[in-house]
């Protein structure tokens, strides 16, 4: 459970799009090009099966909606399915794809009959698999009860809540209506399943809603009218979409057909829309641009390592790059005020480690070291050609910046080391079999809450686990709900290795490493942080280091350091 593995053939990318905004797809394969387009809340994760079975033949290109996945939201308050039509447009420009075949399920559906209907001369066949057709009264309906508002909680309810929709869209239709007529025939999934649904959630936030809602405004039967292009509407009998196939049109344009796949499901659909890829798709794409900066200057790209892609934020700037790096159970999102902050003043690196956020794991869950992770940063170094880089890492991540000055000295030029773990042998050995836990998936959803009171008490107690009077923090607590939400989703989607990741910084000889190292050292922390004195006892015992009070606020951080970096 966690970060998924390498997956063999299967490649992700981002592409910017007018300069404001970015679009994350898995690309795999050679030959004709095919468009897969997933559903609601989920990313094209859930085309990861179809396409290993259409590589072989077929160049597949799967984007997250725009507001899904790891995609960014259209930039409108309420856009309907049009939007996203044409979002597809552009999406198809900037990789250079003039037509291409469609294959499209539930949302996905929608989005391909709008491109289709409102693109008709790039699609070379549109197969729309639950394409949604409401009559108006239930479109009110669903409209006004179906997309409750996402917002965290600071007691973590929203995770309890968001558990409980997922398996109830699993029982009723529509979930919110419980009935004897809205009852799926079913079983109800399996707690893996629920929870990598979860996760999925989590990606989009309350920007669910956006692609969720055009779906269910779409006007599916005026869609179908409209196509001008090769068009199979269908749904498998077991889908609660097969009722809208009776809503279309009986007479349809021509090229435009409606076929009901029985009990057809998994792969026997994929090899019915195989048969019809092979008979339709043309055209052969080129190969992906590299994606572009962003309106607020960053942008998100993918560095190639051995096994695998690690997920990055970047920035552009003058100057020698600066590789900045997050912590344990956490990703690049954590640190991404500290990135943002140096658009225009240095070119930056924020990788997700193997394992968290979007980066493959491309190191397993056994014997996880801090070495380790310097390596996999030194092969992704190699692959963007950076000989030589600053780093900066906070708490944790420090660490791996602390071994590469020490066994890789030619790759770092100066380290700035914030939230500094530097404890006693016998506090390291404590924090080491305490400080975690596995995520073990409870059927009723227990252990997201169980991950949010965790992460929360850090901010309360240190360590978290000592719930004592003498592990009380006696200042401002640090508990912001955004914050600590952002901590858990990076938790949930890290699954196991956020303890493999805290046990190997745990483990690691801070004091000999920051003994040993030569390169110019600043450490630094903010007075909220309980490591604080733990990162002053670690600088007045090496006095080779410099120290810095850092701001109260995290983007303000790398101004304060840059002049150590600079001089």
């Amino acid at each position: 459970m966690g970060t998924d593995a390498p997956i063999p053939g299967i490649r992700r990318h981002f592409v910017t799009i007018g300069g404001t905004r970015q679009i994350h797809y898995r690309r795999a394969g050679t030959g004709p090009a095919v468009l897969l387009l997933h559903q609601s809340p989920k990313s094209s994760r859930e085309h990861i099966a179809l396409m290993q079975r259409l590589m072989d033949r077929f160049t597949c290109i799967a984007p997250d909606t725009p507001g899904n996945g790891n995609s960014d939201p259209l930039p409108l308050a309420d856009p309907d399915m049009a939007d996203f039509g044409d979002n597809i447009a552009a999406f198809l420009d900037a990789l250079g794809i003039d037509k291409i075949a469609v294959y499209g399920f539930h949302t996905g559906a929608s989005v391909g009959a709008a491109f289709a209907a409102r693109h008709p001369d790039r699609v070379h066949i549109a197969i729309l698999n639950g394409l949604v057709t409401l009559n108006a009264e239930e479109r009110a309906d669903i409209l006004a009860n179906y997309l409750t508002p996402f917002e965290p909680r600071w007691d973590g309810g929203h995770l309890a809540w968001l558990w409980a929709r997922l398996r109830e869209q699993t029982v009723f239709f529509p979930w919110y209506r419980p009935s004897l007529a809205g009852r799926m025939g079913g079983p109800m999934p399996a707690p893996e399943i629920l929870h990598d649904g979860v996760i999925e959630f989590l990606r989009s936030g309350d920007a669910y809603r956006g692609p969720y809602g055009a779906a269910f405004k779409l006007d599916g039967a005026a869609m179908a009218a409209a196509m001008r292009c090769r068009a199979i509407i269908c749904a498998s009998d077991w889908d609660p979409t097969v009722n809208y196939l009776g809503r279309l049109p009986a007479k349809l344009p021509d090229g435009v057909s409606v076929e009901r796949l029985g009990d057809r499901r998994g792969d026997a659909v994929y090899a019915w829309v195989a048969d019809l890829l092979a008979r339709h798709a043309k055209g052969t794409p080129t190969q992906p641009p590299a994606p572009t900066a962003i309106a607020d200057g960053t942008w998100q790209d993918f560095a190639d390592v051995d096994g695998g892609q690690l997920h990055m934020r970047r920035t552009e700037g003058k100057g020698r790059p600066l590789l900045v790096q997050h912590d344990a159970a956490s990703d690049n999102r954590i640190v991404h005020r500290v990135t943002q902050s140096l658009a225009g003043e240095r070119p930056a690196i924020a990788f997700d480690m193997p394992g968290n956020g979007e980066s493959d794991n491309t190191i397993g869950t056994e014997n996880v070291t801090v070495a380790r992770y310097a390596d996999v940063v030194v092969q992704a170094l190699d692959s963007l050609g950076h000989e030589s880089v600053d780093f900066y890492g906070m708490w944790g991540g420090g660490l791996v910046g602390l071994d590469l000055a020490v066994r890789r000295p030619d790759r770092i030029n100066k380290l700035v080391m914030s939230n500094v773990l530097y404890f006693t042998p016998a506090d390291a050995k404590a924090y080491h079999d305490n400080y975690t836990f596995p995520i073990e998936i409870d059927w009723f959803g227990g252990h997201l809450i169980k991950c949010w009171i965790a992460m929360r008490d850090q901010g309360l107690f240190w360590p978290w686990y000592e719930r004592t009077r003498q592990g009380a923090i006696r200042q401002e607590p640090y508990i912001d709900t955004a914050m600590v939400h952002s901590r858990v989703v990076s938790m949930l989607k890290a699954g196991d290795m956020w303890r493999h990741a805290y046990r190997a910084h745990f483990a690691y000889e801070t004091g000999d490493a920051l003994a040993q190292v030569k390169r110019p050292t600043l450490l630094g922390s903010p007075l909220w942080d309980p490591n604080y004195p733990h990162g002053q006892a670690a600088h007045s015992a090496y006095a080779h280091t410099a120290w810095l009070d850092l701001p109260p606020d995290m983007a303000d951080w790398a101004p304060a350091f840059l002049p150590f970096l600079d001089t």
